[in-house]
């Protein structure tokens, strides 16, 4: 089910995921509308798909689905969505010099002529510019959240999207949908990858094909290793992508070349890691040679100190507490595993 309208009220909102209880007006009614709405503001036009649900206690509300913000068609719509408070810089005495002046060529103005808002007292070309950067911004994101909900992501990730790629981001993402498993969390690689066969991306893509395999190496490192077998690499590769095995072994020379993978030859096998997890695991062995080091650190008397620093902070420390620090106390190196609420 669609509804077209205009959010007014907004009820609750959770700003860590956008998860917003509002009230939504269309032209018969307003409505309760439930749902996951990040970067929108009351005054926003909206088109919303989703049901009608009754909740037990709070009777009848809209639980989005999707959504699609929409330009504001009317100038009272422009005027009201200026003065919202999503464009940087202005307000609603602003907001109404701006469309009495500009009118139908309002957001024209603002999108491709700004330093005409210079003839309105009290806007500089400095601010004339943050003005229409800050509505471009926003356009852009609304444009962002509409491509990817084509492809089940969710609008979240429009605003890092934006961020990292600016107004060229659709672009961007067209050419290499894959650079999207680097910025969402929780999405499927095998998602993002329909998403880029849809596109028109070829099966053997060099750029599907390195995705495929940086992937592979990420699902061993879920799985507490940092490194596997390049011949079970492959063998995953091949098997996910469907692509042929020179296919594969010509993208392990571009990613090496490139400083993104490390493969390591040990007793005739060849392993491969992730770049950054070979170079953590280098820095790791080398902070364990520490332990062979004089332990210059060494507090005589640990009992005794701790006691003075219990009495002076007026904190009494469990007995894994002291166990903890007294390792700490013998050894140059400690690996403590465990959350601070076992102690």
């Amino acid at each position: 089910m669609e509804l077209i309208g205009e959010l007014q009220t907004i009820i609750y909102r959770n700003e860590l995921n956008g998860y917003t209880i509002a009230e939504f007006e269309t032209t018969d009614e307003i409505t309760t509308v439930t749902g996951y709405l990040p970067f929108v503001n009351s005054g926003d036009n909206l088109k919303l798909i989703g049901n009608f649900i009754e909740h037990k206690e709070y009777g009848i509300q809209f639980k989005i689905e999707t959504f699609e913000k929409l330009m504001p068609q009317t100038l009272k719509a422009i005027e009201k969505y200026l003065a919202s408070g999503n464009i940087k810089g202005v307000g609603e005495a602003t907001a109404k010099k701006i469309v009495k002046l500009f009118g139908e060529e309002t957001v024209k103005i603002l999108k491709t002529e700004p330093y005409k808002l210079e003839k309105i007292r009290g806007i500089s070309k400095s601010k004339a510019l943050e003005i229409s950067e800050s509505f471009i911004e926003n356009w852009e994101v609304w444009q962002i959240v509409g491509f990817l909900e084509k492809f089940g992501i969710g609008a979240e990730y429009a605003k890092k999207v934006f961020d990292l790629y600016g107004v060229n981001a659709i672009e961007e993402i067209e050419a290499n949908p894959y650079l999207l498993l680097d910025i969402t969390r929780g999405i499927d690689f095998k998602q993002i990858d329909k998403m880029a066969l849809d596109l028109g991306m070829e099966y053997s893509n060099e750029k599907r094909v390195k995705s495929g395999i940086k992937y592979g190496l990420i699902r061993c490192t879920n799985n507490g290793h940092s490194c596997v077998l390049k011949e079970n690499l492959i063998n995953f590769v091949i098997d996910l992508l469907k692509v042929s095995k020179e296919d594969v072994e010509n993208n392990f020379i571009n990613l090496k070349m490139k400083n993104e993978i490390v493969i390591e030859k040990r007793d005739n096998e060849e392993w491969v890691y992730l770049y950054y997890f070979y170079t953590t695991e280098k820095d790791i062995t080398r902070i364990i040679k520490l332990q062979k080091a004089k332990n210059i650190k060494k507090i005589k008397n640990i009992d005794e100190e701790l006691k003075r620093v219990e009495e002076k902070t007026k904190i009494e420390l469990s007995e894994r507490q002291k166990q903890a620090i007294e390792l700490v106390n013998e050894n140059n190196v400690v690996i403590i595993t465990g959350r601070a609420r076992n102690w």
